[in-house]
Formats: structure tokens, C-alpha cells, sequence
């Protein structure tokens, strides 16, 4: 799952950066900074492999495709929390906060989000490995999206978003500067409604110039990609419903402007090697309907898969989702084995007025 794999990069690349050590580029995600943007928010994506881009029907929208923000009739609030990599440190969490909400006088739903990344407590050595003292580190970023219909089942939609990025308060040794940057970055996206039953949806995010900490010489880009994905639902009468969803995610990342990388980040290596970088996630969702009007009340069971290729990871996910009225709560788990991520479970509260 590629969540996994990029923290774990930037917990090596990042913060370990910070303070004077490089570790070796294993995956062209340990090529960017920032790579918090990668972790995608709300269990109920979570519970389905993280395959959500042709879904995304709540505030989190903002973050997977701001173009699924359109047609949404409610406010909606999003809530989530998880504890990150807790089998690598106990004390990194991640948080993230969202809200839409239709604007009929501009013809389409507006969309903004938040999300924090507690890296925990960080300790300082010199050259010589001599304890120095300690230091926290966080990354944050905050959008806005904004999504519309362009034709009688096609939407789409733009997000822009700020990043700041915490690493350490100074640099290590000789270095002058504080472990700190910060960047933008565009976000795009489409949704096309097919049929009743078929949704088809694109998101290209992180569209941005480097991050620079210290040197900027040796600044990072961000970690753009793109995705691809499909939603079809299966079944969908009074009481029952079940949904299915594939994604293909496939990072762009590549030493040059990163408007060029949408290019430059297909050809920059063999045809294997680009193939191997693509992760694939499926997911599916059945829901009962707990009263007549189904999307008011029901209970939701989840299961996804995420394949990623090139971090040799495997990954099975499990989710449970309950919704009374307007209220909506969602847990998955992450089973993760043999790697940091192992045994993670998320939380996260909707609720749409």
C-alpha cells in the first residue's frame, strides 16, 4: 500500500534527513518530500484498499477527487484519526479534518481540508553521534476544492493546497537554516457517471514546485501522481446494497519541473520498472438498510486489497461502518503484516446536515 511505504520514507528520508542521513532510494516516492500527502483519510476508503477515487461521496471528496464534490446535497463534516505506523513509534498520529458544502449561486460544492502528521519526538546527535537534545516534528497542510458539473454526467474539479513541513528546528552540524519548507500544489479531477451504476474517476494531486529546507540546491519535489479509478454498484434495492471499486495509482515523480513530470515520470526508466511502480487496490462495500430510506440508516461491512509492487507489500483491509440519521461512523484495519503498519486501525466520524 503505497501510505505504508512513503512513511516509512519519510520517516528515513525525512526527518532522519534533517539531522544528517541520507538513506538509499528504494522507490521513485523516496525521491519526494512531504510524502504525508500520500495518507489517505476516512476509514471507510481505508476498510476498501484505499479505492475511493470513483466514490468519494462525503467531505473527503476535497482530498481524494474534488470533482466528486459536485452533486452532493448536504453539508458534510469528516473526522479522521489514526495512530501512524504504531509497530515503528508510538507516537506518531495522523489527523485530518474536512467540510463541504453545495453553493448553488456558483453552481457546484466548495470543499476544505486539513490534516496534521505528528512525527513525535525526534532526538539530535552531532557528528560524532553526542546527544544534543531532542526536537518534535510534524507536517500540515490545509486545502480548499471546489467541484462542479460540466455536462449532464460529467464533473469536475480543482483543489489548491498549502504545505508546511516541520522537520527540525536547525540543521545538523555546520548547516545553517532550520529542517523547515513549505510549497503548494494543485490538485484536478474528474468523475463521470456512465451509467446509474458505473462511476469512472481520474485525480492528478500534488501538482507543485520542490520544497526547500535548508539547501536549496538539493530541494525535493513533491510526490505528485495520478489515479485512476471505476465504481460500479453491484446491487441496490430497498434493503441491501453492495458496491465495488478498483484503483490504479502510478507515481510521477521525476528531477524535473513538475510540469514536466507528467511526462518525464513515464519514460524516465525502463517499461518494467514503470509498470512495477503502478499499485493496484480493489474494495468492496455491502450495505443493510436499517429503515426504508437506506442512506439514513445502515450497517456496512468492507473489504479491500492493495498491491504494491515495487514495496513488496500486500495488504488486506477490513472495514465496519454504522450510520444512524446524520450521523456515520467508520473503522477499518489495516492487517499489514510484516511491516509497520501491522495491526493499524482508523477511526473517522461523518456527519452530514
Amino acid at each position: 500500500m503505497r501510505s505504508t511505504s512513503s512513511l516509512l520514507i519519510a520517516l528515513s528520508a525525512g526527518v532522519l534527513g534533517a539531522v544528517g542521513v541520507q538513506p538509499v532510494a528504494a522507490t521513485p516516492e523516496s525521491r519526494a518530500a512531504v510524502l504525508f500527502l500520500l495518507i489517505e483519510p476516512g476509514a471507510r476508503a481505508s476498510g476498501m484498499g484505499e479505492s475511493y477515487v470513483a466514490i468519494a461521496d462525503d467531505a473527503t471528496a476535497s482530498y481524494f477527487n474534488p470533482a466528486a464534490l459536485s452533486g452532493q446535497e448536504r453539508r458534510s463534516l469528516n473526522f479522521t484519526h489514526m495512530k501512524w505506523l504504531p509497530n515503528l513509534a508510538d507516537d506518531l498520529s495522523y489527523e485530518f479534518v474536512a467540510f463541504s458544502q453545495p453553493v448553488p449561486s456558483w453552481g457546484g460544492n466548495v470543499g476544505i481540508n486539513a490534516a496534521l502528521l505528528n512525527l513525535g519526538e525526534q532526538t539530535r546527535t552531532d557528528e560524532r553521534g553526542t546527544v544534543q537534545g531532542t526536537f518534535s516534528s510534524y507536517d500540515f497542510s490545509v486545502s480548499a476544492a471546489f467541484g462542479s458539473s460540466i455536462s449532464d454526467n460529467l464533473a469536475a474539479g480543482i483543489g489548491l493546497k498549502f504545505i508546511r513541513s516541520n522537520l527540525a528546528d536547525q540543521g545538523a552540524g555546520i548547516e545553517r537554516g532550520k529542517g523547515v519548507g513549505s510549497s503548494f500544489a494543485v490538485d484536478l479531477g474528474v468523475l463521470w457517471k456512465a451509467t446509474p451504476q458505473l462511476n469512472l474517476g481520474a485525480a492528478l494531486r500534488n501538482m507543485g514546485p520542490k520544497i526547500t529546507f535548508i539547501d536549496a540546491s538539493q530541494a525535493d519535489p513533491l510526490p505528485q501522481h495520478i489515479v485512476l479509478g471505476v465504481a460500479y454498484d453491484l446491487l441496490d434495492t430497498e434493503f441491501h446494497d453492495m458496491l465495488l471499486s478498483f484503483d490504479v495509482y502510478k507515481p510521477l515523480i521525476a528531477d524535473g519541473y513538475f510540469a514536466s513530470n507528467l511526462v518525464k515520470a513515464w519514460g524516465d526508466e525502463s517499461f518494467s520498472d514503470e509498470f512495477n511502480e503502478i499499485d493496484l487496490h480493489v474494495g468492496g462495500e455491502y450495505r443493510y438498510g436499517l429503515s426504508t430510506q437506506q442512506d439514513q440508516s445502515f450497517l456496512a461491512l468492507r473489504a479491500g486489497y492493495s498491491y504494491d509492487a515495487d514495496g513488496e507489500l500486500k495488504t488486506p483491509t477490513f472495514g465496519l461502518g454504522l450510520k444512524y440519521d446524520h450521523f456515520q461512523v467508520d473503522v477499518a484495519y489495516i492487517t499489514g503484516d510484516n511491516s509497520p503498519l501491522q495491526d493499524n486501525t482508523r477511526f473517522s466520524l461523518n456527519i452530514d446536515f
